[in-house]
C-alpha cells in the first residue's frame, strides 16, 4: 500500500500534503493491526492464539484518544452480545487442532455466522438514547407484551411465512418416515404469531414491501384471506395508513428534472490516441461507456472475497488452447492418443496457474478434460494426413488509422490464426454464445472483421500480410456439448470486403471520437447493446431513458 501510494501521488507537488496524510493512515493502521498482518504462512497456529491476535488487533483499531477500545467495540447492548458470543468462542477455540493462517477467515466468519443481537438502532432517538414508547420485538417476545400501536412488518411470501423448504437431505417421505414433522407444520405457528400479534394492541399496522431486489413480492397469505374475507362481507377494506403518504411527501421534491442524456465532450488532448478491436462494439453501442473507461479511466472494482466466475473459467480455458495448439503447430499430427496427452499436460499447466481453490478445481477439471475431446477432434481434421500446419496463437498485432500530427492505433489480441494453404483461417474463442454471422456482417461485432483488416495490412507479428479465407468461432464451454464450431464467414473475398468496410466505418469513428469532437453520448442506438453494463449507473440510465420515454 505504501509503494502503490508513492506511485500514485509520485511528480504531483501539490498533492504532498495528501501523500502525508495517507502515509500518516497507513503508519497508524499498521501500528494497530500490529503482528496480525505479519501471521506465518508456512506453519500452522492453534486458532485460540489467531483469536487473541484478532481481537487485540480489532480492539486497537476502535480505540480513540479518549476511549480505550475495548470500551467501543463492546458497548451497548449489541456490544454486550458481542462480547458474550467472543468470550464463548474461547474454549472452543482451545479445543481446536492448529490451522494454517490462510483458513482462518473462513473459521472465524463460520463461527459469527448466526450469532444475533437484538437491534437496538431503529428505537433510538436524536440524543442516541433509547425510545420511551417504541421496541422492536421478534415474535416470542411480542407474545408476553402488550402495546396501544403493533406494526406487523414483512408481511411477505418466503419472508413471513418462510419458504416450505424441506431441505437438501430429506425428501418429504423421508421425513414423514422419520416421523418428522411437514414443512409447513411451521405455518401454522406463525400464523399463529400473526393472529396473536395482531389482535394485541388496540391498533394494528399490516406492512409489507412492494418490491425487494428490484423484484414485485407477493402479499402474505393471511393477507389476502382477510381481504378476501372482508370483500365478502359487504365490501368491507383494511383501511391505508397515511404513513405511507407522509413517507413519500418527505422524499418528493418541489420539482423533479430527470438528467438529459450524458454527452461528454472532452478536449482532443484527453481523447486516447488507442484502441483494442474489442472496445470498438463500445464505442458504436456506448460511447460514454468507452469514456468512462478510457479517458475518466474509472474501472469497476470487483467485489471483496470475490468467487472466481465466468472470465476466470474463459481465461483458464483460453491458456489450455494456447498450450494445446502452441505443441502441434508446425509438426506432424502426432496421432489422437498423443494430441490427447498433450492437451491433458496443457490443461493441468493452465490449471496450476490459474490455481482455483479445490472445490472449483473439480469442478473445472471435468469440463476442461470434455474440452480437450472436442479439440483433439477438430485438430485431428485439420491436421491429420496434412502438411504440417503453422499455428499463431495468444499473437498482437497493431493498425495504424491516422497519421500527421496525432496517430490513432487500432490493437487487436488474436486468440489464433492458422496459415493455411488457401489463406489466414482466423480463430476466436467463447466460452459462451458466440455472436452471429448477421451480426459480424453489419459491423455489429467487427472484431474477427478488424482482425482480418489487421491480418491484410501485415499488423500480426510475425505474421506477413494475407488475405484470411475463414473467419471462425470455436463455442468451448464443457458442457453437455463441450465444443460447437461456428463459421462467421468463409471467402476470401467476401471476408476482404467486409474487412474493408470494418476499417472504413472505424476510420469515420475514430475521425470523429477520437480526431474529432463529437460527443462520448451514451446509449445512441437504442436498438445496439453493449456487452456490458458496467457504467450505466454512472450515465443514470433509468432516470434520463424513462423520462425521454416519457416525453
Amino acid at each position: 500500500l505504501r509503494a502503490a501510494a508513492a506511485a500514485g501521488f509520485s511528480g504531483r507537488a501539490r498533492d504532498e500534503a495528501a501523500l502525508a496524510e495517507v502515509t500518516a493512515l497507513l503508519d497508524a493502521l499498521a501500528a494497530a493491526l500490529g503482528g496480525f498482518t505479519a501471521l506465518p504462512e508456512g506453519r500452522v497456529t492453534p486458532p485460540a492464539d489467531l483469536l487473541a491476535a484478532q481481537l487485540e488487533a480489532a480492539e486497537r483499531l476502535a480505540s480513540s484518544e479518549d476511549r480505550a477500545g475495548g470500551l467501543r467495540l463492546y458497548a451497548g447492548e449489541e456490544g454486550e452480545a458481542l462480547a458474550s458470543h467472543l468470550a464463548a468462542l474461547a474454549p472452543a477455540m482451545a479445543a481446536l487442532p492448529p490451522l494454517p493462517a490462510s483458513s482462518w477467515p473462513a473459521l472465524f466468519e463460520a463461527t459469527m455466522d448466526g450469532a444475533a443481537a437484538p437491534s437496538i438502532r431503529g428505537s433510538r432517538g436524536r440524543d442516541h438514547g433509547p425510545h420511551p414508547r417504541v421496541e422492536i420485538l421478534g415474535l416470542l417476545e411480542a407474545r408476553l407484551l402488550t402495546f396501544d400501536r403493533v406494526v406487523l412488518g414483512a408481511l411477505d411470501e418466503t419472508v413471513w411465512p418462510l419458504a416450505t423448504d424441506p431441505g437438501p437431505w430429506m425428501s418429504r417421505p423421508m421425513r414423514r418416515d422419520f416421523g418428522l414433522p411437514e414443512p409447513e407444520a411451521r405455518i401454522g405457528r406463525v400464523c399463529a404469531d400473526f393472529l396473536l400479534a395482531a389482535c394485541a394492541a388496540p391498533e394494528a399496522v399490516l406492512s409489507r414491501a412492494a418490491r425487494r431486489g428490484g423484484a414485485p413480492t407477493v402479499p402474505a397469505r393471511w393477507l389476502t384471506r382477510i381481504e378476501t374475507f372482508l370483500d365478502g362481507q359487504g365490501g368491507l377494506r383494511l383501511a391505508a395508513s397515511p404513513a405511507l403518504g407522509w413517507a413519500q411527501r418527505l422524499d418528493r421534491a418541489e420539482r423533479v428534472t430527470p438528467c438529459a442524456r450524458p454527452s461528454p465532450r472532452p478536449s482532443l488532448a484527453q481523447r486516447p490516441t488507442r484502441l483494442s478491436v474489442t472496445e470498438v462494439e463500445t464505442l458504436i453501442a456506448d460511447p460514454y461507456a468507452f469514456y468512462a473507461r478510457r479517458v475518466l479511466r474509472l474501472f469497476p472494482l470487483d467485489p471483496l472475497d470475490a468467487e472466481a466466475g465466468v472470465l476466470d473459467y474463459g481465461n483458464l480455458v483460453h491458456a489450455a488452447l494456447a498450450g494445446f495448439v502452441r505443441r502441434l503447430s508446425a509438426q506432424p499430427w502426432p496421432g489422437a492418443d498423443a494430441a490427447r496427452a498433450i492437451w491433458d499436460e496443457a490443461a493441468a499447466l493452465a490449471l496450476e496457474e490459474a490455481a482455483p481453490r479445490p472445490g472449483l478445481a473439480a469442478f473445472w477439471g471435468p469440463r476442461l478434460a470434455r474440452i480437450g475431446g472436442f479439440a483433439v477432434e477438430q485438430e485431428a481434421l485439420l491436421r491429420a494426413g496434412a502438411p504440417p500446419l503453422t499455428s499463431l496463437v495468444e499473437i498482437r498485432g497493431e493498425l495504424k488509422l491516422a497519421t500527421g500530427a496525432r496517430e490513432v492505433v487500432l490493437t487487436a489480441h488474436a486468440d489464433r490464426i492458422d496459415l493455411g494453404p488457401k489463406g489466414l483461417r482466423i480463430l476466436d474463442y467463447k466460452t459462451g454464445a458466440p455472436p452471429s454471422t448477421r451480426e459480424v456482417e453489419d459491423g455489429r461485432k467487427p472484431q474477427l472483421t478488424l482482425e482480418a483488416a489487421m491480418a491484410a495490412a501485415g499488423g500480426f507479428r510475425d505474421l506477413p500480410g494475407g488475405d484470411a479465407a475463414e473467419l471462425v468461432y470455436w463455442r468451448v464451454s464443457g458442457g453437455p456439448v463441450p465444443g460447437e464450431v461456428k463459421q462467421a464467414v468463409a471467402g476470401t473475398q467476401e471476408i476482404a470486403a467486409l474487412a474493408q468496410e470494418a476499417r472504413e466505418r472505424l476510420a469515420e469513428l475514430v475521425a470523429e471520437f477520437l480526431l474529432g469532437d463529437r460527443p462520448f453520448t451514451a446509449r445512441p442506438h437504442p436498438k445496439r447493446q453493449p456487452a456490458g453494463t458496467e457504467y450505466d449507473h454512472l450515465s443514470r440510465l433509468g432516470e434520463w431513458a424513462a423520462a425521454e420515454e416519457g416525453a
